[in-house]
Formats: C-alpha cells, structure tokens, sequence
C-alpha cells in the first residue's frame, strides 16, 4: 500500500485483507474485503476461529490462489475442509482436516488495500 489515511478508519471504508496460509514451504493467498468503520486491529476477531476463516473465503468477492474446499461436517458434528498449498519450486501439498485447525495455518494477516465505500 503506498499510502494509509487513518482517517478511514473513522468512515465506512472496504479493506482488503492479505491472508498467508502455510504448511512448511508450502503456502497459499487469499485476499478478503472487510467493510466497516473499525481499526484495523479490531478486524482480527475476523480471523480467530474456522468458522469466521470459512465465511471470509467463501465471500463472492474473496480471491484465492490456492485451491480450498469446504468439506461439511462429519457424522460428529465437525467441520472439515481440504487445501493444496503450492511451495516456491510448484510442488503442491494437499492437507485436510477439522476446520478449527485451519487458524494454525494462518501466519500472516496483512492490510493491503483500503477505499472509503460511497
């Protein structure tokens, strides 16, 4: 972002949030839009359980560089998801597993984007 206006965050803009997901060298991007009129740091609830993480990446306007799938849930009420995460060389690596775990995948959240919404 070459420019941040904090005072955006006293009006209702749209930020687009960078989200790194990794397993070892292997890592996948999604980018997210969050509307409101909060502080950045106040976004991170966003990002602190499976649930809130499925609902941000099946958004329409959700862009993912990986491939990730929402599994359902199993005949014991867990939530499941599946994600091939690709390394530097293009090897891929395919991990499933309960959707609470997909918040230790998550390693990096960043704001790349912002626009007050008209």
């Amino acid at each position: 972002m070459k420019s941040f206006d904090p005072n955006y965050i006293y009006r209702f803009s749209k930020k687009t949030i960078k989200l790194t997901f990794q397993q070892w060298e292997y890592q996948g991007f999604a980018f997210v839009e969050i509307g409101g009129n909060c502080a950045f740091v106040n976004m991170l609830s966003e990002f602190q359980d499976g649930d809130s993480l499925l609902s941000l990446l099946k958004q329409k306007t959700s862009k993912l560089d990986f491939d990730f799938e929402d599994l359902g849930q199993d005949e014991e009420g867990k939530s499941w998801f599946r994600a091939v995460l690709v390394s530097a060389t293009g090897e891929k690596w395919e991990t499933e597993d309960v959707l609470d775990s997909l918040t230790e995948m998550l390693v990096g959240i960043e704001l790349v984007d912002i626009q007050t919404e008209d």
